[in-house]
């Protein structure tokens, strides 16, 4: 589990995906409200991949390529049409999860984690240079994840009840408005690892996704 909410498993993210692109026609539709015809004349409107899945569009994650894809896929879907709040909410924070996923595991790039066995040297050297280049990519697209997320926050602010745990502190965090993270924190009422993590790394005016758990 990541401070942002995403939560993977085997590293397969576990949350339900709504929004599917179907690999035989290459056209998007709401699993829970799906709209006839599936199958049209009209070109896609987003890049069809040759990978034979519906998950997350037939996108590959092994290099910053496929998790770039991934952006342009849900920046496509936001433009192209008006969405009720929560399918908006459910857009923008997969949004979220992509951008953060171009410097997801940054500690990864620390020598310890080859010296302590984690992994070997091929491994390493592989995902230290993906995540460092990952890093740069996300400082340059920083203004549109910073445009995402306050958009993202004005809807959870008006549909609470969209909200997940901790979401809208940890929102502020990655906002690098501190001061209002360990504010929401502080009214938390009961203290757990994941809140005082939170809470130091507000302290510190560190905004980075971090690894809670796993």
């Amino acid at each position: 589990m990541y401070s942002d909410g995403k939560v993977l498993y085997d590293n397969l993210i576990t949350t339900r995906q709504k929004l599917i692109l179907c690999p035989s026609c290459g056209h998007t539709f709401w699993v829970e409200d799906p709209k006839e015809p599936f199958i049209t004349f009209e070109k896609p409107d987003v890049e069809v991949y040759s990978w034979n899945t519906w998950r997350f569009f037939g996108i590959r994650f092994s290099d910053n390529k496929g998790k770039l894809a991934l952006i342009n896929h849900y920046k496509t879907f936001l433009k192209k049409s008006h969405y009720e709040a929560k399918n908006e909410i459910y857009l923008r924070r997969f949004l979220w999860w992509a951008y953060n996923d171009l410097h997801r595991n940054h500690q990864h790039v620390r020598l310890k984690y080859l010296l302590n066995g984690f992994m070997s040297f091929g491994v390493w050297h592989n995902n230290r240079r993906m995540i460092l280049e990952g890093e740069k990519l996300f400082i340059k697209n920083h203004k549109d994840f910073t445009s995402n997320l306050k958009r993202l926050l004005d809807l959870l602010e008006k549909h609470p009840e969209e909200q997940i745990d901790l979401e809208v502190p940890e929102i502020y965090r990655e906002l690098r408005q501190f001061d209002k993270a360990k504010e929401l924190l502080d009214q938390v009422g009961s203290r757990t690892h994941f809140t005082n993590e939170m809470l130091r790394r507000s302290k510190w005016k560190d905004p980075r996704v971090f690894m809670v758990s796993g």
